[in-house]
């Protein structure tokens, strides 16, 4: 039996090359990367929601693919946008490797009003915590 080989597309314009150390990358001009790296163990961990939020969670990396940090920024916050969570807000302990520097982190929404919380670097969004039972912090 013979195999037939797929054709592979070219990726997008911008995406998927090398990038040399004398470009210069606006990473507010690209979409958000979402990492699970960073998660936190326990309560608002990924392995604590149940079947429809974990659903809801890959959706809304989807709906956020071809959108950029630019863009995320004029969205509202209930919306494809952020808000800003005051880092004295999070009830759950703060990682070790997140610096007194860190004032505020980042939630998206995921599920209706449902808050994925973590923080940014250059384009990557770490997913730190899930709030699906809004106890994270004071809402």
């Amino acid at each position: 039996m013979a195999r037939h080989r797929k054709a592979i597309k070219a990726p997008e314009p911008g995406r998927g090359h090398l990038v040399s150390a004398s470009e210069t990358v606006n990473y507010d001009q690209r979409p958000p990367v979402f990492s699970l790296e960073r998660l936190q163990p326990g309560k608002y961990c990924l392995s604590g929601l149940d079947k429809d939020n974990k659903a809801m969670f890959a959706d809304a990396m989807f709906r956020r693919k071809g959108v950029t940090w630019n863009e995320i920024k004029q969205q509202h916050r209930h919306g494809l946008g952020t808000e800003k969570i005051a880092r004295s807000s999070v009830k759950a302990a703060i990682p070790p490797f997140i610096t007194d520097e860190v004032d505020d982190f980042i939630a998206f929404r995921y599920h209706g009003k449902r808050p994925m919380v973590g923080y940014r670097v250059k384009d990557v969004f770490y997913v730190l915590w899930f709030d699906h039972d809004f106890t994270l912090y004071h809402h």
